[in-house]
């Protein structure tokens, strides 16, 4: 993604249409995905404190991911249960 994202700016730096480092930081943060909303609202904060360079936040977003599947990996597997749940029948004494 970072590659990708680098390309298209840099070609539009080359078209004229400069896109200057908080509006990439912008763009990044806003495309993360709706399981990242916590880091992402983190990071929207951040910036606006003060300017976070693109290279510093791939860092941060990377180090992010890694943890999550970390902590991931670590935590207990949730058990399926495969069962029928059954319901309790009530006979009339005609029925028997």
């Amino acid at each position: 993604m970072v590659t990708r994202f680098t390309k298209i700016t840099n070609d539009l730096a080359s078209l004229g249409d400069v896109v200057d480092n908080d509006q990439k930081v912008r763009k990044v943060i806003r495309a993360l995905p709706p399981s990242w909303e916590v880091k992402a609202t983190t990071l929207k904060e951040l910036n606006d404190k003060e300017e976070i360079e693109l290279i510093g936040l791939i860092g941060n977003l990377k180090t992010h991911e890694l943890e999550r599947k970390v902590r991931e990996e670590m935590a207990p597997q949730k058990k399926k249960m495969n069962g029928i749940k059954s319901t309790p029948t009530i006979f009339d004494d005609d029925d028997e």
